[in-house]
């Protein structure tokens, strides 16, 4: 296969690895200021809100990018499975979880309670998503790993068509639905709901699980992909604009542009995936070795980078002041960006020498 090199990593996957990791250290950054101020005409909160918009399509691409790579094994036990895939997640869930309840509870709101009453508080928390703001990502790819052994069978006897109705229907409920009823919000103030699009099997994030595993190994017409492609990129252009308005509307911060099931979001993330699948001879041949090798090393510590980057986020950046200028903000994010990449990356990259750390932090993931 010309797009496996020789550690067997399929560069088009570890570049979209890469950059959706980049993406969500932006999209964490960005969100600071974008929810401290309500001048939606200041440069700092456009330069916050372009980037942050450019970078919405990381979590979509990072449940494509799941979906394509685990779909595909052939899993002949649940109980192996479940002690190498889930887990390993299980696993840096708690050890994060409790990381940062800790610097929450003892350095930020400076608390003295005892370890038994923080303990109740932090397994009440542990069990209903509240210790920290990211984690929510491995409680979802928990619960849908919990149905691959059943997913990727069913995926891998269906024929393409079935696997297109599949997500068509999906796309129809899950994105298409979404967005009639917040436009409706939006014009009248009142919810809109259809019971009969509330078919569980067709929400979520497993669309897009199933989503990667489709893209992957089928190929999509000429005119479907620039089609996606072009969609990809005028959503890029609506995202920002369109965030301002609503935004401008409500007062606040208005995300209906911002989430993970918008229609922007679902154009740009397929986009991305699509691009980068097509250039994937171009990057055998232009990227040599050596940066195919550096590429693999920060995509297989992106999940770990996904874990501390918060806490590095908070020790090392600092705080945009919301009445700087373009350019201010602008090299300050970028500081702020690079720092936090950079000082996560070498922190995975040293705790990862010891098998110990890398097990309980990592959950094993090198």
């Amino acid at each position: 296969m010309n797009s496996i090199f020789k550690n067997n990593r399929i560069i088009y996957i570890d570049l979209l690895r890469v950059l959706s990791i980049v993406a969500v250290v932006i999209l964490h950054i960005t969100a600071d200021l974008l929810t401290r101020t309500n001048d939606f005409n200041s440069a700092s909160w456009w330069v916050n809100n372009l980037l942050n918009s450019i970078a919405r399509f990381a979590v979509p691409v990072f449940f494509m990018i799941s979906g394509a790579m685990i779909l595909r094994t052939n899993i002949t036990s649940y109980r192996e499975f479940y002690l190498k895939r889930v887990l390993p997640l299980v696993i840096p869930l708690i050890s994060w979880s409790l990381i940062y309840a800790l610097y929450n509870q003892y350095f930020v709101l400076k608390s003295n309670i005892g370890v038994l009453e923080f303990l109740k508080g932090f397994g009440y928390n542990l069990l209903i998503d509240r210790n920290y703001v990211h984690l929510w990502f491995l409680y979802a790819i928990i619960a849908i790993y919990m149905t691959v052994p059943l997913i990727a069978k069913l995926v891998r006897s269906c024929e393409e068509k079935d696997i297109r109705y599949y997500l068509i229907l999906w796309f129809t409920v899950s994105i298409g639905y979404r967005l009639v009823t917040d436009i409706v919000f939006q014009l009248s103030g009142n919810y809109f709901y259809m019971p009969i699009l509330n078919i569980p099997f067709y929400t979520g994030y497993l669309g897009y699980f199933v989503l990667g595993y489709y893209l992957y190994n089928y190929e999509i017409s000429l005119k479907a992909r620039n089609l996606c492609f072009n969609l990809g990129i005028i959503s890029l252009f609506i995202t920002p604009i369109a965030t301002y308005f609503v935004s401008l509307q409500d007062g606040v911060l208005d995300e209906m542009f911002y989430g993970n099931y918008s229609i922007t979001t679902f154009f740009m993330a397929i986009g991305m995936f699509l691009y980068f699948k097509d250039k994937e001879p171009t990057f055998q041949t232009v990227i040599n070795y050596k940066v195919k090798k550096m590429i693999g090393s920060v995509s297989k510590a992106s999940f770990s980078i996904y874990l501390i980057h918060l806490l590095v986020e908070i020790i090392v950046a600092k705080r945009l002041d919301t009445e700087a200028a373009f350019l201010e903000t602008t090299l300050r994010l970028l500081i702020n960006i690079g720092t936090v990449l950079v000082v996560s990356y070498v922190t995975v990259k040293i705790l990862q020498l010891s098998k110990v750390m890398t097990r309980i932090l990592f959950g094993g993931r090198g």
